[in-house]
């Protein structure tokens, strides 16, 4: 029985399991930077169309509950870049038919779930590499073991967690091609005194945001990288542990001119972990 829908990019309209032969999955892979309780991460994932002609394709793709995309960009060849631009979904749909009935390569980012996002790419020629980048924030969740725990999961296959799966994705099976690699730079505010993955094997350097050490070590800096590619079969969940997360903390990002803003701004997000005198419950039979 198949219990959940893998990502991929597959041709509108088609069969799903012509995937594999038409649109491969080349490589697969994430960076994940960490900071206290927050995280921006990018998304790429290279296929190549072995298509017999032009066609219109979509690339679906889960992201975590809490994520907020930020930017999205298709490379085709490694020259031609489709960047996202927001707009309102009916001008956004409207923009999207116009350019590929002119012939033009086009995008088209939506939202289909709460975790699920879906991409259609319009005029994708044949022997062409597709290269999809997707970036996103989001806040990652205490864990319910500990109020000094962090618990990230970043999801690699749509399944139905918190209701009905979407039915119209393609199903494809697991092959030596859908393997996903994953790094992680974690920045604490304190020590940190564990890392460890209950669902997939680690590698873990302690004290810099490097796979080798280099420098000082610094005991509030970790990078983490899967022990082996994974497939793209079940989420990859990694458990943070860090002194004083439990405590209310502020942190502050700021956009300067030079970047691009039309004036400094600065982001403040601050974090409460509730802390409740709950009296203790009798025991059964007491």
């Amino acid at each position: 029985m198949r219990s959940s829908t893998l990502v991929g990019i597959t041709p509108i309209g088609g069969n799903g399991w012509t995937l594999r032969e038409e649109y491969p999955l080349v490589q697969s892979r994430c960076n994940y930077s960490v900071v206290d309780t927050y995280t921006i991460a990018e998304v790429i994932q290279d296929y190549y169309s072995n298509a017999p002609l032009n066609r219109d394709v979509e690339y679906v793709f889960p992201l975590p509950p809490s994520a907020a995309v930020c930017s999205f960009k298709a490379i085709v060849d490694d020259t031609q870049i489709i960047k996202g631009v927001v707009k309102e979904k009916v001008e956004a749909k409207k923009a999207y038919d116009k350019a590929v009935a002119q012939g033009k390569t086009a995008g088209l980012l939506r939202q289909e779930h709460a975790d699920v996002f879906r991409v259609s790419l319009g005029n994708i020629r044949p022997k062409t590499k597709i290269s999809v980048h997707i970036s996103f924030v989001s806040i990652v969740p205490h864990d319910g073991s500990s109020p000094q725990t962090l618990r990230i999961t970043m999801p690699t296959a749509i399944a139905p967690r918190y209701g009905t799966a979407p039915t119209d994705i393609p199903w494809f099976g697991n092959n030596v091609q859908n393997r996903f690699e994953l790094s992680v730079s974690v920045q604490m505010n304190k020590p940190i005194t564990s890392i460890s993955s209950p669902s997939h094997p680690i590698g873990l350097t302690l004290g810099c945001h490097q796979r080798e050490l280099t420098g000082d070590y610094e005991p509030s800096k970790a990078f983490v990288h899967l022990g082996t590619p994974a497939m793209l079969d079940q989420d990859i969940v990694i458990v943070i542990s860090a002194q004083g997360m439990d405590t209310p903390r502020c942190s502050v990002e700021r956009w300067l001119k030079s970047e691009g803003a039309e004036e400094t701004t600065d982001a403040y997000a601050l974090t409460l972990v509730p802390k409740f005198e709950l009296p203790v419950l009798p025991r059964q039979g007491e």
